[in-house]
């Protein structure tokens, strides 16, 4: 989970070791192999110390071949994350940006799996992130806990790099009818200026895993606005609560996102959802079975 390490393939995608190596795998396999340079005979995998001392390291790799890096830093339950970059052939890092505005404002403990990062249209960047206890703004209160318990009204944090380049702008929430936030949300963005963040929670119609739902917030302006949430599939499936989201977008406009379902106590399979048109409808397929009650 709190890997510090990352390895790096020359001029190919960056493959983050831990709990980012299937963001990259599953980025080849859903529909972005043309973006990725070709293979050359003899290169090596060089493992390399993530900067500044961050752990949770994510990446995405450019089709120049330059690698996009979030990471965590400092006290587990209230610290920052950060973005670097590293250009294609090159062995520095630039200097590294905060990407939530307000100090302290992101989390790395338990089942928490750090900041999240897309590239989307012209190289702009989007991160989500749990937000901490301290975070604001908050979220939707849970009414089913006490409204002043810390642990009520975790939001969802979002932030995008500016017009500039130069910063990432202030953290906004993006859950307006949701709470329960767990495991981990994910972002994902294509070249037409599309922006999706995906998470599961809960809402006021029921409670527990089996009522918990993915969820989708889209933007079609590269991130200065989102929709309210929506659900992404109507399958009552229930969501595995400690368990993360991953999203892909390709550039034909398709998006695709998985899940750990958790439907009768002993259903844990894995579920990919699929959407040709922009995030607004989803088929889905349970592709992994797994019965176990726990």
């Amino acid at each position: 989970m709190n890997s510090e390490s990352i390895s790096v393939r020359p001029r190919l995608p960056l493959r983050v070791m831990g709990a980012g190596l299937l963001t990259l795998a599953a980025l080849i396999t859903l529909g972005c192999r043309t973006a990725m340079p070709a293979k050359a005979a003899g290169e090596r995998v060089e493992v390399v110390k993530t900067p500044n001392g961050g752990i949770q390291p994510q990446a995405v790799v450019d089709a120049q071949g330059t690698i996009h890096l979030i990471y965590f830093k400092g006290e587990a339950r209230a610290g920052d994350l950060f973005y670097q970059r590293r250009a294609a052939g090159q062995t520095a890092w630039s200097e590294p940006l905060r990407v939530n505005s307000q100090a302290g404002a992101a989390v790395a403990t338990g089942t928490i799996r750090g900041g999240q990062l897309a590239l989307g249209k012209a190289g702009r960047l989007h991160a989500v992130w749990f937000g901490s206890q301290g975070a604001r703004p908050r979220g939707p209160l849970n009414p089913a806990m006490p409204a002043e318990s810390p642990h009520n009204g975790t939001p969802l944090l979002y932030s995008r790099l500016n017009d500039a380049g130069t910063a990432f702008e202030p953290q906004r929430n993006l859950m307006q009818a949701t709470f329960g936030l767990d495991g981990g949300p994910s972002v994902a963005a294509d070249p037409k200026g599309n922006v999706y963040a995906v998470w599961h929670a809960q809402d006021s119609t029921g409670t527990g895993e089996a009522a918990r739902r993915v969820w989708i917030a889209r933007s079609q302006d590269e991130g200065r606005t989102f929709s309210r949430e929506a659900h992404a599939w109507k399958e009552p499936t229930g969501v595995c609560p400690c368990c993360s989201t991953k999203a892909f977008a390709d550039r034909r406009g398709n998006l695709y996102a998985l899940y750990r379902m958790a439907a009768n106590r002993t259903e844990r399979d894995m579920v990919l959802l699929a959407s040709t048109d922009e995030g607004r409808t989803f088929r889905g397929a349970r592709i992994d079975p797994w019965p176990v009650d726990t």
